[in-house]
């Protein structure tokens, strides 16, 4: 009843604070009548829409996200949209010089100046993959919105960045964006989205002549219109190849309103094979350490506690009771939602004792949790992402849901690239009754294990795992859109083909 009570709320402040968003569901690429883009010189905040002067929602788009199934696709899109005109309304006052993008076609240096703009590089899976772009191609410099943490595993990737990482934390959004402009980036990916520590002020002024978004960053559209492109994958779009090679604009049709750069498999990079290439742990890290049986059944939640839902917690005690000598873990549950989980519970007729609560490790440790669980439940309305890639590294299966939005269908991207399709449910029965089946058929239980493992290490390593060959395709999309960017055309859908 609240959830169904947040989502009224929202629609309707969204539909009285008189901001019309509907010019970026038709609004064309600015070109000249040939379809040429015009010089690439931008001044700050140059927009077509109407500036935002409302109040912002009371709700944040990285909430709405886990509200999945009470939040439509539509109504998301319109939140990111008023987040996203608000970062740009807040320069408008600023005395800014036009950006120039021409002295960017150095012929001194032939190679892709791409910039990275995040604010927690040191929690980001792909972090160690940006070492390892080809360098006689790209020139990589990274922008960091916080300060260093200063940890060893931190520092030893800050260092091998080609251009290093950029501490932008103590600069305003346009002495940021000067920056970024006079280093010459060509194709800026910023990585946060509309999460907490985002500063999209310095997206909104356009440093970079091609700026993009990416999914493993903020699984939902940015709603801005200085965003050209979205790396995504069939997947998490919910695509099929003719709807991607159609001739109209797909932004509308899937609720996001960036061009689609559509990577071949799973577009959530990860670098686990290079941060955990050996799973063998420490002796003392066991099920003990997190008060755990040692003769239960353990299924596992590892994300949020903001994504379980009424709904699915219903589902995960169905399970409990069709499961005998289980027990159902959750990690890192504020101490005030314990007491309510466990009257939930007992309402569902669930000893106290089936349900185990601990915290979660800290930093990179995490993963080992992932390998004390026999088998991890996924949250239907906004999937886990960091857990879901762990537990798959481990071998670990993830029960998952395929839902209607990218941030309930990351999961799936990420189980059929690890070669595991058969995780994927499209049913809460479906999904209760996989579960079920995987903790009492130990033949198909371990059969799909079996399958990770070798996935993982075997002569053939699934997508999800092989970082180089997911960053190669990556570096061919980067090509094709500067490609295109050269030739003065205006960004467009475009697909790695593999």
């Amino acid at each position: 009843m609240e959830l169904r009570c947040l989502s009224a709320i929202l629609e309707a402040q969204l539909a009285s604070d008189e901001y019309d968003d509907s010019i970026l569901d038709a609004m064309p690429a600015v070109t000249h009548d040939d379809g040429s883009l015009p010089e690439m010189t931008v001044g700050a905040c140059q927009s077509n829409l109407p500036a935002f002067h409302g109040r912002l929602p009371c709700i944040q788009p990285v909430d709405a996200m886990s509200f999945a199934t009470v939040v439509s696709p539509r109504d998301m899109q319109r939140l990111t949209r008023r987040f996203a005109a608000r970062a740009r309304a807040s320069l408008c006052l600023l005395v800014l010089d036009p950006f120039n993008y021409r002295h960017l076609r150095s012929t001194e240096d032939k190679r892709i100046k791409i910039g990275y703009l995040c604010a927690n590089f040191g929690e980001l899976a792909m972090m160690p993959l940006l070492q390892f772009h080809n360098r006689s191609r790209f020139f990589v410099i990274c922008y960091s919105l916080t300060p260093s943490t200063g940890t060893k595993w931190c520092t030893r990737f800050e260092s091998s960045i080609e251009g290093g990482i950029k501490d932008l934390s103590l600069l305003s959004s346009s002495d940021a964006a000067r920056i970024i402009n006079s280093d010459g980036v060509q194709i800026l990916f910023g990585l946060d989205g509309h999460t907490a520590n985002s500063n999209n002020g310095i997206l909104a002024l356009r440093p970079a002549p091609i700026q993009a978004g990416f999914v493993l960053g903020f699984c939902a559209t940015w709603g801005a219109d200085y965003i050209d492109y979205l790396v995504a994958d069939r997947i998490v779009l919910g695509l099929s190849s003719q709807q991607i090679d159609a001739p109209h604009d797909p932004g509308t049709q899937l609720n996001i309103d960036e061009r689609v750069l559509l990577l071949p498999n799973s577009c959530i990079l990860n670098a686990h094979a290079l941060v955990h290439p050996d799973l063998r742990w420490k002796s003392n890290v066991n099920r003990k350490n997190f008060d755990l049986p040692d003769d239960a059944w353990v299924f596992a939640y590892l994300g949020s506690s903001s994504k379980i839902d009424p709904i699915i917690f219903g589902v995960w005690m169905s399970i409990l009771k069709r499961v005998p000598n289980s027990v159902l873990w959750l990690c890192n549950l504020p101490e005030p939602a314990i007491p309510h989980l466990m009257n939930e519970a007992c309402d569902y007729q669930i000893e106290e004792k089936r349900i185990c609560f601990s915290q979660r490790a800290p930093g990179h440790k995490s993963i080992h949790q992932s390998v004390l669980a026999d088998l991890i439940l996924d949250t239907p309305c906004c999937n886990m992402l960091e857990s879901t890639i762990d537990a798959l590294w481990t071998g670990t299966p993830v029960v998952t849901f395929l839902g209607s939005t990218i941030a309930t269908r990351v999961s799936a991207s990420l189980c059929n690239a690890a070669n595991c399709p058969e995780l994927i449910t499209e049913s809460l029965e479906d999904y209760e009754n996989l579960a079920v089946e995987l903790a009492v058929d130990g033949d198909k239980y371990f059969s799909l294990r079996q399958r990770l493992e070798e996935s993982r290490t075997g002569t053939w390593q699934a997508p999800l795992f092989n970082f180089k060959e997911n960053l190669a395709h990556f570096e061919v999309g980067c090509e094709a859109i500067w490609a295109r960017a050269l030739l003065h055309k205006p960004p467009a859908n475009t697909t790695v083909v593999v």
